[in-house]
């Protein structure tokens, strides 16, 4: 889908399993999520105001080289707007609630973005397309007025957030237990993605670690680790002496303690 080289060719043009990672759906299911997700969309039913949304999607439209005012078409003549302008507007919703996120809170959410832009398990290929899409959307986002943001969620409907969005049955990709952001983590029922952010908030919380970039991506990796290590079981001692010696007993430490979070927090998914 976010391949640089597609993005000078209309969609129309590429194969079905590119528009199928493009839609975020199998191509041949889109068809009957069409009505439903123009429906949606148009009605603000998802919170975001119809003409706004389309106002928003003008990146994405030059970069696949469409037409913007086929957005507007859509509410007054929806037979006659293609399969590719729906697909591009869903992808528009989707981005919006994204990066209406908080920016320490996108890092939890980009492997759930990714399945649902371009499927599962992303290729490096992919990654780098989704992020050249990002940088891009992201100047026009960043452009918006708070002020601009807020009267485009006024539509009478909850403004929902990026996992509620992808909950919602026009957009949800697969089953319930297949969504990429259903996991049922916690007494809450947290997503995977909102419980790795619970999870990981004491790594996170120090002013060092938030004003730096590079010691909230590292303080992110730990996360990663600790959070793989307690499902798994593993022993903090053992994952320890991969690290110099020097730096063994604190890391068995924290790596204790995260685990020790992570049993009291989603015993259910504690090995």
């Amino acid at each position: 889908m976010f391949d640089d080289d597609d993005f000078d060719a209309p969609l129309a043009d590429l194969d079905p399993e590119t528009v199928a990672a493009f839609d975020g759906a199998a191509a041949e299911a889109f068809a009957d999520r069409k009505a439903r997700l123009t429906r949606v969309l148009v009605d603000g039913e998802t919170g975001v105001l119809y003409e706004s949304l389309a106002l928003f999607a003008e990146p994405l439209f030059a970069l696949y080289d469409l037409d913007a005012a086929d957005a507007f078409r859509l509410r007054t003549e929806p037979e006659a707007v293609a399969d590719d302008t729906v697909a591009l507007l869903e992808t528009a919703r989707v981005l919006w609630a994204f990066f209406s996120l908080p920016a320490p809170d996108r890092a939890h959410k980009r492997s759930a973005l990714a399945a649902q832009l371009v499927g599962e398990d992303p290729s490096e290929e992919d990654w780098m397309g989704l992020d050249g899409l990002l940088g891009s959307v992201e100047v026009h986002w960043q452009a918006m007025l708070p002020e601009e943001i807020e009267m485009a969620q006024q539509t009478g409907h909850p403004t929902l957030g990026f996992d509620d969005l992808l909950h919602h049955p026009a957009f949800r990709v697969g089953t319930e237990e297949d969504d990429a952001t259903h996991a049922g983590f916690g007494p809450d029922g947290l997503s995977e993605t909102e419980a790795r952010a619970r999870f990981a908030q004491p790594l996170l919380e120090s002013d060092a670690v938030m004003t730096d970039p590079d010691a909230f991506e590292d303080a992110l990796a730990r996360a990663d680790e600790y959070w793989d290590l307690a499902r798994s079981g593993g022993d903090p001692d053992a994952y320890s002496t991969s690290f110099a010696e020097a730096d063994r007993a604190r890391v068995a430490d924290e790596a204790r303690t995260m685990v020790a979070r992570f049993r009291e927090l989603f015993p259910e998914h504690a090995a």
